[in-house]
């Protein structure tokens, strides 16, 4: 299936949308979103900690929310007071962020716009593949000091 650069685009602008949202709504913080850039999946570099959601339906691809252990340890501290959380509490939060930015585009899209349940992981797996035909688009932001990636890829 081939993808469209402006419609591929506007679905981009719509989860930089829905990633802004979730900081300011949830935690009364503002992220700041840096300029994004399409990236070659095979230097796809990924943070800590990853929550990925699959889509499917009228549009076949996946997110990513991709962040270090601290951000994740921060959110956790400020919506449940857990001031030590362990790596399953990490990854639950990664796996709830990018499920919550998700969904909030399958909102915007409508049922058409599928999406999976989260699968999470630590640093990047070894069998961690991409379809050749993806466009990846990463979103840098900054929340609080802490470095994060927005990744969509759509085929």
């Amino acid at each position: 299936m081939e993808v469209n650069k402006e419609e591929f685009e506007s679905t981009c602008r719509l989860f930089i949308e829905s990633v802004s949202n979730y900081f300011s709504v949830m935690t009364d913080h503002d992220s700041e979103i840096n300029v994004p850039f399409l990236k070659d999946i095979t230097q796809l570099e990924l943070k800590q900690y990853t929550g990925m959601i699959g889509i499917s339906g009228n549009k076949q691809g996946y997110v990513y929310f991709s962040a270090n252990q601290d951000l994740f340890e921060e959110l956790i501290n400020i919506f449940i007071g857990i001031d030590d959380p362990d790596t399953d509490d990490l990854m639950d939060m990664a796996g709830e962020i990018s499920n919550v930015i998700a969904g909030n585009i399958r909102a915007s899209l409508g049922t058409n716009f599928i999406i999976s349940v989260p699968l999470v992981f630590e640093g990047r797996p070894a069998d961690l593949e991409f379809p050749e035909d993806t466009f990846v688009y990463v979103i840098p932001l900054t929340w609080r000091n802490h470095q994060a990636y927005v990744i969509v890829g759509l085929q």
